[in-house]
């Protein structure tokens, strides 16, 4: 019996710590209450570059990372994603909030011309690392995150 319990909490380490590589950067405490402070307060009033990628594969490649590294459900923290693409405007916009609804980043793809795309960030004034997360978020929307950018089994 000890033996059966010490594998389960050797277990319960392993996938605590498989789970949690990902989103260790997060912090539920940087966020806004709405989306317009977000945006009104974020670093660099948005960091934006351009990609060579349709903005639909750059969104959908976005959406897949975050569900993999930046959505979780932690003992004391809850972020989810949410996000909308619109064809007709040429644009997506993804979201990750807090469970009480507080905005900790705002990104938007948007169509510039065939297979080019704007990418835009914005993060809380206070966010540390927003050049890092920045650089991170491009290299997510080119599918190009080997830890991110996989495909959940069916």
């Amino acid at each position: 019996m000890k033996k059966l319990v010490q594998c389960r909490y050797l277990f319960s380490i392993l996938l605590l710590s498989a789970v949690s590589a990902c989103q260790s950067q997060f912090v539920t405490t940087q966020n806004a209450p709405t989306e317009a402070s977000l945006v009104a307060n974020s670093v660099g009033n948005g960091l934006e570059t351009e990609l060579d990628i349709d903005y639909v594969v750059a969104f959908k490649n976005l959406k897949m990372a975050y569900g993999q590294c930046v959505a979780f459900t932690g003992e004391k923290d809850f972020v989810f994603t949410d996000n909308r693409l619109e064809r007709d405007l040429e644009m997506g916009t993804l979201f990750t909030r807090t469970e009480g609804g507080a905005y900790l980043s705002k990104t938007l793809v948007e169509s510039i011309g065939k297979n080019k795309t704007r990418l835009t960030l914005f993060l809380p004034a206070s966010y540390k690392s927003a050049q890092a997360r920045f650089k991170l978020d491009a290299k997510r929307a080119l599918g190009q995150d080997r830890s991110c950018n996989v495909a959940k089994p069916s």
